[in-house]
């Protein structure tokens, strides 16, 4: 936004709220040498104002009392009079202004002439106020340079500010005698901000007036904030009043020019205000007929389809300078011109009031109504779709319209019916058998008219072909006659209706016999047949909510069952965890006994269906015993059948007790080993081949692997099993050498040892491994075990393990309170020395001492790190290091 706007917003907002308002659109009030030029002829310079932009409205006063502006002297010794000049101008300024709409002027003021003087700022207070009269939206502030006889006054210039906003004005010598812009060339200056400003006040001091309606009484009232005297009223018709708030009544259409002269009880100053009045013609509001409509829904009482076309037409009759309202039954004002087509807020029968209003002086009006009346129209309420069943489930029936028709003709104002079909045609011909043409469903439209008041009703209806329910076809159901009479007491009907209905819903099942008589629904299960070997029952399908429904038969027939022998049980020898292979190839011949017609089915345990006919090796499928099911079937009819069943059991093979291995020292001669004496048969092998005894013992002389089967019969069958074991002879082991390493992170030992057996080995002869080799080995001396796990023969050795701890703690707790080289005692003639950081012998040690407990000459050694050196009596030195703490 420009700054000059902003500058104005500012002195609008500050003058709104002050008591003084101050009209201007220059930036400050530091003025810069003049711009526009002058002459010694009278001259006129001016800024235009919109009194809105100042906080004033259109209903305010505004009492001008002073104006100012900027100027400087100039050559010349004439004196002058500069006088302000107040007049009404419009949109159209400069082109429209004319000194008649001349509001007021200030005095003249007098200007006496100063040589070149800097610019500086004139105001001139108003002797008078001039009141600029309400509705007056824009003036034209003048300020004309005159000497009072119009000739030969004295050069002045005008000056301004840096900044101005709109253009100013000027008129006067030089050429220019209307107003022109000083932006315009060839004026000395363009953008020449003249500095011209007014202040006033909002003045209140008015009257008003209510009632230029002619005939009526027009009221006045007057407004004056000082305490009045007098008051004289002269309406402009040659008739007066001195009552405060008169009324009168105007003899003839016409402007009148008011005016009331106050003369207040502080002021002898009269003051007069003028005002023009126009009386105006009250307009015609003429009669139009009411409007009438067909309700839009029946029974509603509401119409959307008034025709509003002609109202305003009507109504106005030609006049003109008209503003027509309307208003709906309940007061309510409606837009003008009415919307067409209109609707009725009002069920039935509404009154809706026009008032014809003069545009000048909307209480001028007349008034005049009409009344929106709505017709009924046929009730079709009682129209509801139309159902029948499918003729042959192809979706299409007849329809009977014309009982439709008549039910309409006998239950509303109908006088006539109508039928179409959805692309409008009228459907023709007897309405007694019209078909469909949509499959399933086609919608109906149907109208009834009344003569009457000529309105009709129309809705729609839909023609629905219910599809017929399907019975779908049932198993033949097969009964099995058990003494030949044909009649069976078997025949199972708990699936007939779910194989007929299937996956249909709401559908209710019912049953006849041959002669048309109803059966129990549902029929009793298991059921009885009345009709020896065969008879049929019709089963009728019906939709519950249509009614439609559909039949199929239902077989029911008789049929011998067949006779069955139960077999014995079948045995056979486990071949593992249970399981075995059974010869099932004369099981059938077994079971029929030379019936014929006979088809038979094997399941396993499982449900699982077996070959047939059943094989000579067949495996069980549940281990150690299986029922195997037998389902007879009359070949005529499957589902008279008999059922029988056979067991497989299969047999523990003999058990006995052997051990996986034997083992004898190498020197023994032999090993006799024996089992229970309860078996059929004993064979006794060595090496898979030779054969050393058929009895239930053994003498085992060369080491290997031997075989014993054992065999036994139970329930007819005859069962071996076998059972494989070693026989291992053993020697004792000995020590061919023991491997060490000590004085190291991780001393170890490993005893190596020769002898055929099964070794285990030990450090201290207690806890025996698997292992030779031994890790993390403390230092001392250890006596090494090999023995034979069997207990032919052991060995030993003792090794000494030469190492140190690595700390000691000598705080007499009985833990770790010496240090000693661990094994030294096993090298009597061998000597350490123990010294301190600074290489100083603090103790000697003998192989037989218990070791040294940190003390030099009786006193405790400082905690740190300590040095030693041993000499073993073979030759050997070694030395470390290791820490006292404490």
């Amino acid at each position: 936004m420009h700054k000059n706007t902003l500058l104005l917003l500012f002195l609008l907002v500050l003058n709104v709220v002050s008591s003084q308002i101050k009209l201007t659109q220059n930036v400050g009030d530091e003025l810069i040498n003049p711009s526009v030029g002058s002459c010694s002829e009278p001259e006129h310079w001016a800024r235009a104002f919109t009194l809105e932009e100042y906080g004033i409205s259109a209903t305010d006063e505004f009492q001008i009392n002073s104006g100012s502006i900027g100027v400087r002297a100039s050559v010349g010794q004439q004196n002058a009079y500069l006088q302000f000049n107040i007049y009404s101008i419009d949109s159209g300024f400069p082109g429209t202004f004319s000194e008649s709409n001349l509001i007021g002027s200030s005095q003249k003021e007098f200007f006496p002439f100063v040589s070149i003087l800097s610019p500086q700022i004139v105001t001139v207070d108003f002797d008078t106020p001039v009141t600029v009269p309400a509705n007056v939206e824009r003036i034209l502030i003048e300020v004309e340079k005159t000497d009072g006889t119009g000739f030969g006054v004295m050069n002045i210039l005008i000056a301004g500010t840096e900044e101005g906003g709109n253009a100013a004005w000027y008129k006067g010598c030089l050429g220019y005698y209307t107003y022109t812009s000083t932006d315009i060339a060839p004026l000395p200056r363009p953008n020449a901000n003249l500095y011209i400003t007014a202040n006033g006040i909002i003045s209140n001091n008015t009257f008003q007036y209510n009632n230029v309606c002619f005939g009526d009484n027009t009221e006045f009232s007057l407004n004056f904030d000082e305490e009045i005297d007098t008051v004289l009223w002269d309406f402009g018709d040659s008739t007066t009043s001195n009552v405060l708030n008169p009324t009168h009544v105007y003899a003839a259409v016409g402007v009148y020019d008011v005016s009331v002269t106050i003369q207040t009880i502080n002021n002898p100053v009269p003051k007069v205000i003028n005002k023009q009045l126009e009386i105006l013609e009250r307009p015609n509001a003429n009669k139009v007929p009411d409007l009438i409509s067909c309700v839009d829904t029946f029974g509603s009482g509401f119409s959307s389809s008034f025709d509003t076309s002609n109202l305003e037409s009507l109504i106005s009759n030609s006049q003109e300078n008209i503003v027509l309202t309307y208003f709906d039954g309940n007061g309510n004002e409606l837009p003008s011109p009415l919307p067409n087509p209109f609707s009725n807020s009002i069920p039935n029968k509404e009154t809706i009031t026009v008032r014809v209003a003069n545009q000048n002086a909307l209480n001028c009006y007349s008034e005049t109504s009409f009344d929106l009346i709505v017709n009924p129209i046929p009730d079709l309420s009682v129209i509801s779709d139309l159902f029948m069943c499918s003729n042959d489930t192809n979706g299409f029936a007849i329809f009977d319209l014309e009982q439709v028709q008549n039910e309409i003709l006998g239950s509303s104002m109908a006088t006539s019916v109508s039928f179409y079909r959805a692309n409008e045609n009228q459907i023709q011909g007897p309405l007694n058998a019209i078909e469909n043409l949509i499959i399933n469903e086609e919608e109906i439209t149907v109208r009834a008219f009344e003569s009457v008041n000529n309105c009709y009703n129309e809705t729609k209806f839909k023609l629905k072909v219910n599809s017929l329910p399907i019975a779908y076809n049932v198993n033949v159901l097969i009964g099995c006659d058990d003494n030949g009479d044909g009649i069976s007491e078997y025949f199972d009907t708990s699936t007939v209706e779910s194989q007929i209905v299937s996956e249909q819903t709401g559908l209710l099942v019912s049953y006849f016999d041959t002669s048309g008589n109803a059966l129990p629904s549902p029929l009793p299960n298991p059921y009885t047949n009345s009709i020896a070997n065969e008879e049929t029952i019709t089963v009728r399908v019906t939709n519950t909510q249509t009614y439609c429904y559909e039949e199929t038969p239902l077989v029911l027939r008789t049929s011998s069952q067949p006779q069955l022998n139960i077999p014995s049980p079948i045995y056979a020898c486990d071949t593992g965890n249970g399981f075995a292979s059974f010869d099932l190839s004369h099981i059938e011949s077994e079971i029929i006994n030379g019936q014929i017609g006979i088809n038979l089915s094997y399941f396993d345990a499982n449900g699982v269906q077996l070959p047939n006919p059943l094989t000579n090796s067949y495996e069980n499928s549940i281990s150690w015993n299986e029922t195997i099911t037998v389902r007879a079937e009359n070949s005529l009819n499957p589902l008279c059948f008999t059922e029988t069943s056979f067991e497989l059991v299969v047999m523990e093979l003999p058990i006995t007790q052997l051990e996986p291995s034997y083992f004898l020292c190498h020197l023994e001669p032999s090993l006799t080993i024996q089992v229970e004496n309860v078996f059929e048969s004993y064979n006794w092998l060595y090496e898979g081949d030779d054969i050393i005894s058929d009895t239930n013992e053994a003498e085992l002389i060369n080491a290997g692997s031997y075989t014993l089967t054992i065999g036994k019969t139970t329930n007819g069958v005859y069962c071996e099993n076998s059972y494989d074991f070693k026989f291992i002879r053993s020697s004792p082991p000995t020590i061919t050498q023991v491997n060490y390493q000590e004085l190291s992170n991780n001393n170890y030992i490993e005893i190596i040892a020769t002898g055929d057996g099964d070794f285990e080995y030990s450090l201290d002869g207690i806890n025996f491994n698997e292992s030779n080799y031994f890790t993390n080995v403390d230092g001392g001396v250890y006596t090494v075990q090999v023995r034979d796990k069997n207990g032919c023969g052991e060995d030993s050795e003792i090794v000494t393990i030469i190492d140190y701890p690595k700390f000691f703690t000598p705080n007499n707790d009985s833990v770790n309170d010496y240090w000693q080289i661990y094994g030294i005692d096993q090298y009597p003639n061998s000597y350490t020395y123990i010294y301190d950081r600074y290489g100083k012998l603090v103790a000697q040690l003998a192989p037989n001492a218990k070791g040294w407990n940190g003390l030099f000459n009786g006193r405790p050694m400082i905690p740190s790190d300590y040095w030693f050196k041993t000499f073993l009596e073979n030759g050997s030195v070694f030395s470390g290091h290791f820490s006292l703490k404490r």
